[in-house]
């Protein structure tokens, strides 16, 4: 486990992310944050994935110029879908289309969504799957969440049966599918509930989350808000770990871990992580740029 993720020297990205994340490392953002940064595409190597964010209150039309944007900097927009804010069928509808030919996107990530109550007919993400209309968008795929340290409504078996409806859904309808798991500090819960999984029979390929570059206070912060308390008192409970809290964290060790099980024959497929920005969607894509090889990305990374 890195206990030591909080407090070593940072590994070089470079060296340890590629054999871990075979389809690379993938970021998101809020069309806010996205406003102040004058270029992608000077931050992040051509292809990079980056989400767009659909928390309470985002504008759709603010969220598709923003996909656009990403498209024309050589960048693919993988948009969130909250199946909870949809207030009709016909809102979903013009939903996945805009998504389509307005803001470019050939992939989405779909999320329940905030709220208990939905603005419409669709409680969850398997409401949208039933409704017959994002198999007939024309996306190339889409991503699902993942929860390795479990979710406050739903046990483990319920969540692994949605996920076995959603591969065999993306498996019926000709379209990819992958998981993009909330974010965690420590890579050992993620790689028992990877095995877990491939146990009942998903195959899914996973996104790891993990924070990037930020100070550890406010990793803190979010760990306690998104509900990731098992590897944070896990971490927490060491002293040197404590002590660490007044250095930067970086995601380095938990990915060294990744390698390493990625060299190994167990059943888990980790294809991937997901940087959740949390100090800085500068310093997450320096880091990112750094892992995939990117010039523009090293240069950041190194002015950080």
């Amino acid at each position: 486990m890195p206990y030591d993720s909080l407090h070593a020297a940072p590994v070089a990205a470079r060296a340890v992310a590629p054999a871990a994340v075979p389809d690379g490392v993938s970021l998101e953002v809020t069309p806010g944050v996205a406003a102040k940064i004058p270029s992608f595409a000077a931050l992040l190597p051509p292809g990079t994935a980056v989400y767009v964010t659909n928390l309470p209150g985002t504008d759709v039309a603010q969220a598709m110029t923003l996909c656009r944007r990403l498209r024309d900097e050589g960048l693919r927009p993988v948009p969130h879908l909250a199946a909870r804010g949809l207030k009709s069928r016909a809102d979903l509808a013009d939903w996945l289309d805009r998504a389509v030919h307005q803001g470019g996107a050939r992939q989405i990530l779909l999320i329940a969504g905030s709220g208990d109550r939905p603005a419409g007919p669709f409680r969850d993400t398997l409401a949208v799957l039933d409704s017959g209309l994002l198999e007939a968008a024309g996306l190339e795929g889409f991503g699902v969440a993942g929860h390795p340290e479990g979710h406050p409504n739903a046990g483990p078996a319920v969540l692994r049966e949605a996920l076995l409806r959603k591969q065999a859904f993306a498996e019926s309808h000709g379209l990819s599918a992958w998981i993009v798991t909330q974010f965690a500090f420590s890579a050992a819960p993620v790689l028992r509930w990877a095995e877990g999984l491939a146990a009942a029979g998903v195959t899914l390929p996973i996104r790891v989350g993990l924070p990037g570059p930020a100070k550890p206070a406010t990793l803190i912060t979010y760990a306690r808000q998104c509900g990731v308390g098992a590897s944070l008192r896990v971490l927490t409970r060491r002293p040197d770990v404590m002590a660490g809290l007044l250095r930067a964290w970086t995601p380095d060790a938990i990915v060294a871990d990744l390698v390493r099980a990625g060299r190994s024959e167990g059943p888990a497929r980790i294809a991937g992580v997901h940087l959740f920005p949390f100090g800085g969607f500068a310093k997450a894509a320096g880091w990112a740029g750094a892992a995939l090889g990117g010039p523009a990305g090293a240069a950041v990374a190194a002015a950080h």
